[in-house]
């Protein structure tokens, strides 16, 4: 169900993408179409327009999963300040159609301390800077708060 691949992403790309992250204007994250705030998230996002990572995404995906896929969304990159956290949740839900989701651990995890992604009855996943983790989005996960440093990722949903 859960597909890891670690530092499938070379760190100096995870530094790029990073840089070209922080260019984009950061908002507050919520949740649903109106990012409505949220007591069970805390981050700053931008969603940002690279081809060249749509693109290595969608074959990572494709090469990995058989389910019905019609569309993905927009990369969303996230910014995890010390305090931040993004609590128990999954990513599907009756209006969005999500069936999987895949996240990138961009930073050094040297950097930061907390901010586990952290899936319900499984050992924290590995930060190890340019892994990719694919789940179907139906899955409950968690991010644990940042307790130090700063935490990068990057987001991204697919339909089916």
């Amino acid at each position: 169900m859960i597909k890891v691949f670690k530092e499938i992403i070379p760190k100096n790309a995870c530094e790029s993408i990073i840089t070209e992250g922080l260019t984009y204007k950061q908002i507050d994250a919520g949740v649903g179409k109106k990012n409505k705030k949220s007591k069970g998230r805390s981050t700053r996002i931008a969603f940002i327009d690279n081809a060249f990572l749509k693109s290595f995404i969608h074959q990572l995906v494709f090469a990995n999963y058989d389910d019905d896929i019609v569309e993905a969304e927009d990369l969303q990159f996230a910014v995890y300040n010390i305090g931040d956290y993004y609590g128990r949740h999954k990513d599907a839900n009756k209006d969005n159609k999500r069936t999987l989701s895949v996240s990138i651990q961009l930073s050094n995890p040297s950097n930061y301390e907390g901010g586990e992604l952290i899936f319900d009855n499984i050992e924290p996943i590995e930060k190890a800077q340019g892994t990719v983790v694919i789940f179907p989005s139906n899955l409950y996960h968690r991010v644990s708060p940042v307790v130090s440093g700063v935490r990068y990722s990057l987001v991204q949903w697919y339909h089916g």
